[in-house]
């Protein structure tokens, strides 16, 4: 009776520890898409190029947070997210005094355009509408006379529009036409930039790139092209260049494409120190078909990353003691810093479909070596949905680097532990 006793109290202790039991699961093979580190480099807080320019003081959270909350079980969710791109129905053009004195061609290739004119350098001085002119076909106005809308540099604030002192916008009037205007100044001194927007033009030209961000020894591949309205249209020429968050440039080869587009390629030998987008500007030539040049700029953003911490492909999935689900990810680090792993996680739901369930993220101050981040799904966001579970959109970050260093659309599959 006595061996029976001690057998029941070892079953209801092993029922009471059944919640803690976890099992340890390996990630799932990247995909294609997937982003992850091939090998760790260390990340360097300051670059050589910066280290005599004063960096600001960040602060760095080092205490623990772990937050999650519950998704639509119809919620449209990317696991992969789509590059940034936009169409661009503009041009910049860097001018002289002297040439602005002179005269600078400007190709319009529809009724409507908004001319704006801006010193380039703090040089440029004041022009008043009166003193710019605009040559386009037989006719030559002034400012006033050739726009339908006219705003000088404190009307456009007033309107809540940061702009420098000198700036003066012009919407030419439509029946003027297009074709190729010539605007001059002849009191212009210093330096001015003119921007050029054709909001009523059919040709546009897009720069898209084939993913939004990319680690250190990664290529990203960014396609220009020109359409017209719906319909690709050839370009004749591309050049452009790229900046990195420190402001520094560096000028991109572009290679003409059998359709008529162009390419370059991308490779950031390093990241700088200092956080934020990389920006890629394109300029493109094309015409309208009848022998007219077509103008546009355009720019697309990314991110890049020194992968300085990754997955190290184990996971370990637990009954948490509130009933939901805790996922541990094992993290390998090369750099001292706030890593943050986040995941959305979908159940199948009463009718055999595979649904959002909730999101969750996890960051923790993690010093070079081995760690781990938990995941923490509260059993109120699993309402409604069981397993099989996956994880899915799983994502690691270096927070202060404001670096994605791995990404995968579906990590985990699992059953309940």
């Amino acid at each position: 009776m006595q061996t029976r006793n001690k057998l029941v109290l070892a079953l209801c202790a092993l029922g009471a520890a059944l919640p803690a039991l976890s099992a340890t699961r390996a990630l799932l093979p990247p995909q294609d898409g997937d982003m992850v580190p091939a090998t760790l480099l260390p990340r360097t807080t300051v670059a050589p190029a910066a280290q005599a320019v004063a960096q600001p003081r960040v602060h760095v959270e080092r205490q623990p947070v772990s937050v999650s909350w519950p998704l639509p079980r119809d919620a449209a969710l990317q696991a992969r997210p789509q590059p940034f791109a936009r169409s661009s129905r503009e041009y910049w053009t860097d001018v002289s005094a002297t040439e602005l004195q002179r005269g600078v061609e400007l190709p319009l290739s529809a009724p409507g355009a908004v001319i704006r004119l801006s010193p380039g350098d703090g040089t440029g001085g004041r022009l008043q509408p009166s003193a710019v002119r605009l040559r386009l076909g037989s006719r030559t106005l002034g400012a006033d006379q050739a726009a339908s809308q006219l705003a000088d540099a404190a009307s456009l604030r007033a309107a809540g529009m940061a702009v420098p002192d000198a700036t003066l916008v012009m919407k030419l009037r439509p029946e003027l036409g297009s074709g190729t205007a010539t605007l001059q100044a002849p009191t212009a001194s210093g330096r001015y930039v003119v921007h050029v927007f054709e909001p009523q033009s059919a040709f546009s030209v897009t720069a898209r790139a084939d993913r939004d961000d990319l680690l250190v020894g990664q290529r990203l591949h960014l396609r220009v092209g020109m359409q017209e309205g719906e319909r690709d249209r050839p370009l004749q020429a591309a050049g452009g260049f790229l900046r990195a968050p420190d402001g520094s440039t560096t000028l991109l080869d572009y290679r003409r494409q059998p359709d008529g587009s162009f390419a370059a390629e991308i490779a950031p030998a390093a990241v700088p120190a200092t956080p934020g987008l990389w920006e890629v500007h394109s300029f493109t030539v094309g015409d309208d078909g009848q022998g007219h040049a077509v103008r546009r700029d355009t720019t697309t953003v990314f991110t890049a990353a020194t992968p300085d911490a990754r997955l190290d492909g184990a996971a370990e999935v637990r009954r948490a003691a509130d009933r939901g689900l805790d996922v541990r990810l094992g993290v390998a680090a090369a750099s001292a810093s706030r890593y943050a792993a986040s995941a959305v996680l979908y159940g199948r739901d009463a009718h055999g479909r595979m649904v959002p369930a909730a999101y969750a993220q996890s960051a923790a101050w993690l010093e070079p070596g081995n760690a781990a981040l938990v995941l923490h799904y509260d059993a109120a966001s699993l309402r409604g949905v069981g397993a099989p579970y996956e994880l899915r959109d799983l994502r690691l970050q270096d927070q202060p680097a404001m670096g994605l260093v791995e990404r995968r659309a579906l990590a985990l599959r699992f059953d309940a532990p």
